[in-house]
């Protein structure tokens, strides 16, 4: 049995496989919890594994081995014993532009490790500002950080989450003019993790928290990845221009490629997974920026009264706050807002928003030498509105494929897996996601794609902030 754990902004999914699926389970984070507070994250585990074995006992007791996923640069700095010395700072924080305008001058090949919300300029960032810091002895993000809290191993990490501290992926080595620069803060290159390719093993689970979940005391912990790319595992993508939409609290987007395309200042990157590289980014925009005008209730209730073949003309660009990262660097803006009107109106107006966004993004990969074949595969909580895949399908003009398993927890699953069954890629190849089919519809492909060319002219200076 194989475990994969799915670290998110509502809290914590497990999946439970030995090829079928076993178990699934989600403990929500809870109201009076921060996201950024790491005790937090821990104290969602033990009520995720009691209700895993609950569901299966005997495949608990069975358990050979898991894998976490997190979100990518959510960054800790750590003592010697691996505990926080600070509080998280989140995938989505910005808060590091100067530090980023100053790795942008100092190491213009930075790429994603240059934005104002990578690992990097966070690092910077804390290390300026925070005192009590600079004792640090391991720099942690959140998938490994709970991998080192359960094997009692720091300062390990995959090669994913090292993407945006500035690794090498291809050698496991950080550049040099990282070093530089780092040595140029006075921050010692010792509390960099070591990299390990996703999958490979860390160690067993200690025996106290063994105990603790459960769990054999001989269940590895395996090296992770970030949730994007666990959401390309579980989705399937193992050949070139294979397209994965990741629609929850944000929008993330991934297209398999032969070679990597990086370009730090348009916000676009390549995670590595086997022989392919997952060219990919990510929107602050999704379901946290619908959150800010209408509840989930609301929402399901308007879905009803969506009319996708009907575009309502609006321009709406859709933030949570302050602050966005692809297909537009715009740090110090807020988005826009839905014009007056009925709430059904404003709502759709919204979610033609977001899906603009996605075909902007789309456009820009493929201009950067990463286009999608065939459909996009498509995951998350917005995946469930029908309405709103068939707008998407025709504001996107391509064939949109809703998975069935829609959890990145289970990409982590595979992950764990992997070593003992062949290798990712022959379990890729023997795989073939559930999906369901929305294609386009052609004439109202053609209402949308006036409005789809006019919202990236019309947002594409926003926020007074070149790209």
């Amino acid at each position: 049995m194989y475990l994969g754990i799915d670290f998110g902004s509502s809290g914590v999914r497990g999946v439970l496989i030995d090829g079928a699926l076993q178990g699934r389970a989600h403990t929500a984070l809870p109201l009076s919890g921060a996201l950024d507070d790491p005790k937090v994250w821990l104290a969602l585990l033990p009520p995720l594994f009691r209700s895993l074995r609950a569901q299966c006992p005997e495949g608990m007791e069975a358990l050979r081995a898991l894998a976490i996923d997190g979100t990518s640069a959510t960054l800790l700095l750590c003592d010697g014993l691996g505990q926080a010395l600070f509080p998280a700072l989140l995938y989505s924080d910005q808060r590091a532009t100067a530090e980023a305008q100053e790795i942008a001058q100092s190491w213009p090949q930075a790429g994603i490790a240059g934005a104002a919300s990578s690992s990097l300029a966070k690092l910077l960032w804390l290390w300026r500002n925070v005192p009590a810091v600079r004792g640090a002895r391991f720099l942690q993000h959140q998938a490994d950080w709970i991998a080192a809290r359960l094997t009692g191993k720091p300062g390990l990490s995959d090669r994913g989450n090292l993407a945006k501290l500035g690794l090498d992926g291809a050698t496991f080595r950080y550049p040099q003019p990282l070093l530089h620069l780092l040595g140029k803060h006075g921050v010692p290159a010792r509390i960099l993790p070591q990299a390990r390719r996703e999958g490979a093993d860390l160690g067993p689970v200690h025996p106290d928290w063994a105990a603790r979940l459960g769990i054999p005391a001989d269940t590895r912990v395996r090296a992770g990845c970030t949730d994007s790319v666990a959401a390309a595992i579980a989705a399937g993508l193992h050949e070139t221009g294979q397209a994965l939409s990741s629609l929850g609290s944000s929008l993330a987007i991934k297209v398999a490629s032969r070679r990597p395309v990086a370009d730090g200042a348009a916000g676009i990157y390549s995670h590595m997974l086997d022989d392919l590289y997952l060219v990919g980014a990510a929107s602050n925009s999704g379901g946290a920026a619908l959150l800010r005008h209408f509840s989930r209730p609301e929402m399901m209730e308007l879905s009803c009264l969506l009319d996708p073949s009907q575009p309502t003309g609006a321009l709406v660009y859709p933030l949570p706050g302050m602050g966005e990262r692809f297909p537009r660097h715009a740090a110090h803006w807020s988005g826009s807002m839905p014009p007056a009107g009925p709430p059904a109106w404003q709502f759709q107006a919204l979610l033609e928003g977001l899906a603009y966004i996605e075909a902007w993004a789309y456009a820009l990969l493929a201009e950067h030498g990463a286009p999608c074949n065939g459909p996009i595969r498509s995951m998350g909580g917005g995946a469930d509105n029908a309405a709103w895949m068939q707008m998407r399908a025709n504001i996107l003009n391509r064939p949109v494929a809703v998975l069935t398993d829609n959890e990145a927890a289970l990409g982590a699953a595979l992950l764990a897996a992997a070593p003992d069954l062949g290798g990712l890629r022959q379990i890729q190849a023997g795989r073939r996601p559930e999906t369901r089919l929305i294609t386009p519809t052609p004439a109202v492909v053609a209402a949308y794609a006036p409005h789809t060319a006019a919202f990236r002219r019309h947002f594409a200076n926003a926020g007074n902030t070149s790209p």
